[in-house]
């Protein structure tokens, strides 16, 4: 690649900014945004968990919830028996709050004001992508209101931490030229950030050890030169290994055999690989805060209800048990092929809120369904009719990939999507305001790409 392309990409994606950004009025500098962002986000966060979310006391959290904050109470009088099967970021910062002050309102507000730092830190992974303030602008105000986010961010999940912490990695990787946007001197330092903020991301939540693979695959398709993208993801990989590797070390000697974060897979992959779950199932149940949620394909079972451990194995230790369920549940899936396949289906469909239409309510389909389907329908509709954007805007539609291979693994949760429905929101919000602005050419993403070709022949 010569210098002169590498200045006609960057002169290309400029037109982006420059369509936008002048219309901005003196004040819209990118920290002003920022906080403007921030404001706007902890506002709708907050009121929404205010009127709706926020509950009263610990025994109305959901069950995965409840466990965070048990965690939280066991490091607080040391009581906490730590197991294989949970990090400890998240109840650690539980633990702090609630060592400041004992209100379970103040802990719920703390939470989702941290969450609250995904619009804004969305605004700012995008506008070092396409280099517009705008866009990037559009694209963190959309994700402040964005339905599934705010309904799963405002909570005591650990999605409230992880998804601000993982956009702060996607922030550090340095776009790669298929941006056009410039190469920095300093880009082995951020991608030295990038690797460790995501390991960080993974203490929080450990399914961010499957975006490793996808980490590399953003950095292969911004980069045109394969020996410089092999070598930034080396970086990445070192970067993020050194930062697991006192976790893993102190797990794999206390629970005497290799853990690299959790162990738990046993239990995750069981858990939404079953044959229960394939049974006819008519009947809703009510969980906590008055929820009503249906079980079949696509759901998630806990392992005494997989059908997979007898009565005695349920005594058996964590570790054994995982061991366990892990086994007899691969043994069912290459018995089972066609179920298996039915069931993988049935855990993509429902993350995506494609099934059921229906059994969580009016307002879930409203809100989440609905918007979901169209938001995906548009995404690929751009994938399609601009073809440059599937290397330029890469970082972003690759996200629901990685989601969507957590779903297959485990099972379908909205929860599990976020980072999936900001890339989506990103990627959508970069295309709609290109194509509006009039300068698409032949499915570019990159305006005036088709105005550069005719002048150079």
């Amino acid at each position: 690649m010569t210098a002169n392309s590498v200045r006609d990409d960057n002169s290309r994606t400029g037109m982006l900014a420059a369509a936008f950004d002048r219309r901005l009025p003196a004040w819209a500098t990118p920290r002003n945004l920022f906080l403007l962002l921030l404001l706007v986000s902890l506002c709708v966060d907050l009121a929404f968990g205010f009127i709706y979310k926020f509950r009263p006391t610990p025994g109305d959290l959901d069950a995965d919830e409840l466990e965070y904050f048990n965690m939280a109470t066991g490091l607080m009088n040391g009581t906490l028996q730590l197991s294989a099967r949970r990090t400890l970021a998240f109840p650690l910062l539980i633990a702090g709050v609630r060592s400041i002050g004992s209100s379970f309102l103040l802990l719920q507000v703390i939470a989702a004001s941290l969450f609250s730092f995904s619009a804004p830190l969305l605004f700012l992974v995008v506008r070092r992508v396409t280099g517009s303030i705008a866009t990037g602008a559009a694209a963190g105000l959309a994700l402040a209101l964005w339905p599934p986010v705010i309904y799963y961010g405002v909570s005591l999940y650990s999605e409230a931490m992880a998804l601000p912490v993982f956009l702060l990695a996607l922030l550090a990787l340095p776009p790669g030229p298929c941006t056009g946007r410039p190469r920095g001197r300093r880009d082995w330092l951020g991608l030295v950030i990038a690797g460790v903020v995501l390991a960080c991301a993974t203490q929080v939540r450990p399914m961010y050890l499957l975006m490793t693979p996808f980490l590399a695959l953003i950095v292969l398709m911004e980069e045109r030169d394969w020996w410089r993208a092999i070598g930034k993801v080396a970086v990445v990989a070192a970067a993020y290994t050194l930062t697991t590797l006192p976790w893993s070390a102190y797990m794999t000697a206390r629970f005497h055999h290799p853990i690299l974060v959790t162990s738990n897979g046993g239990e995750t992959l069981a858990g939404g690989l079953n044959p229960v779950l394939l049974e006819p199932w008519a009947q809703r149940r009510l969980l906590t805060f008055g929820r009503n949620v249906w079980v079949g394909p696509g759901k998630w079972l806990p392992p005494y209800q997989t059908g997979y451990l007898s009565k005695a194995e349920l005594s058996l230790p964590y570790d054994q048990q995982d061991r366990i369920l892990k086994e007899r549940t691969t043994a069912w899936a290459k018995a089972h092929p066609d179920d298996a396949f039915q069931l993988e289906l049935a855990k993509a469909a429902y993350m995506w809120g494609v099934y059921p239409l229906t059994k969580n309510g009016i307002a879930q389909l409203a809100f989440g369904n609905v918007p979901t389907i169209l938001l995906i329908g548009f995404s690929l509709f751009c994938l399609v009719r601009l073809p440059d954007s599937r290397r330029s805007l890469a970082r972003f539609w690759i996200l629901p990939l990685f989601v969507t291979s957590v779903a297959l693994i485990s099972w379908g949760s909205w929860r599990f999507r976020q980072p999936g429905d900001a890339g989506l929101v990103a990627f959508a919000t970069v295309c709609a305001l290109t194509m509006v602005a009039g300068r698409r050419a032949r499915g570019s993403v990159v305006p005036a790409r088709a105005e550069a070709t005719a002048a150079a022949r």
